[in-house]
């Protein structure tokens, strides 16, 4: 099963929605809710608000806006917010496009895209925000703005489907080779739990992961000071990590500090643990930021 369906992947005989379907099989047969949880989001869409959406899923645009002038006269112009005071969210809104439809419709989408670009309108909530700084000016003209549309690369949403189909391989092949006999012969004790846990975060969150140095990864060690302040670990706690991982995260950072290797061994194990108990209440949307949180600190 898992061996085949990493063929097909690796060959392309297979397009990624398959790959994606025939994979709840095996999330089902380790148990794993994070990776359900992954596979249901790329099958199914994500929720918009959904404020950990993963970076893969975010591509930069372009915003325009179309203004309408006397004698029928229309003219797009793209907006920029580059100020200082602009606020950081609103501005992210600006340069990044989400996408959060399921892998089905993106694929769809890109075999009916022709033209390199794609146009996506904007709804007229959307318009009304953005609008509101150029009205003015285009009062001045005698012109109203109506309508709107981002431009995105047909490259863009390619990309995306490719990052998923490697997020989703990779993930595979490091199952398997744990795992050589998955299928037939997969015990679900603690410490392999552990271990599922660990390859299915690291491999679907990225390198971005600094954890990896205990999944077999050549790191160059540096000297480094390791600092918290309550703050941040009240992060964690607004997260949903319980008070008690969050003692244990403390004590580990002070009786191991010195020692980094240690430190992030103890650390992936401790992170494997966390992201179990978050994603068996649910908490899916928080486990990127809590992968991100130790890599922060790490």
């Amino acid at each position: 099963m898992i061996k085949q369906l990493i063929k097909d992947l690796a060959f392309d005989n297979i397009i990624l929605l398959k790959g994606l379907t025939r994979a709840k099989v095996i999330a089902t047969k380790i148990n794993n809710e994070v990776f359900r949880a992954w596979l249901k989001n790329e099958l199914e869409g994500y929720n918009y608000s959904n404020e950990n959406l993963p970076d893969y899923r975010k591509i930069r645009c372009v915003i325009y806006l179309v203004a309408e002038l006397p004698f029928g006269r229309k003219h797009s112009f793209p907006i920029s917010f580059d100020r200082d005071d602009d606020d950081p969210k609103f501005i992210d809104i600006v340069r990044y496009h989400r996408v959060t439809e399921p892998v089905a419709i993106i694929e769809q989408n890109l075999k009916r895209l022709i033209s390199p670009k794609a146009h996506i309108h904007l709804t007229p909530e959307q318009v009304e925000i953005f609008e509101r700084s150029f009205e003015k000016k285009i009062a001045q003209h005698n012109g109203v703005i109506r309508s709107g549309y981002m431009e995105v690369g047909k490259v863009q949403y390619e990309n995306i489907l490719e990052l998923t189909k490697q997020k989703l391989l990779d993930t595979l092949l490091e199952l398997d080779t744990e795992f050589p006999d998955l299928e037939n012969d997969f015990n679900m004790t603690e410490d392999n739990l552990h271990k599922v846990q660990n390859i299915i975060t690291n491999n679907i969150y990225g390198n971005n992961n600094p954890l990896n140095v205990a999944a077999g990864q050549s790191v160059v060690q540096k000297e480094i000071s390791v600092t918290y302040s309550q703050e941040e670990y009240e992060e964690l706690k607004q997260l949903g990590v319980e008070e008690e991982k969050i003692i244990e995260l403390k004590n580990m950072v002070e009786n191991e500090s010195k020692d980094k290797f240690t430190l992030k061994t103890k650390a992936l194990k401790w992170l494997g643990s966390v992201t179990s108990s978050i994603a068996a209440r649910g908490l899916y949307d928080n486990i990127p930021a809590i992968t991100e949180f130790m890599h922060r600190l790490l």
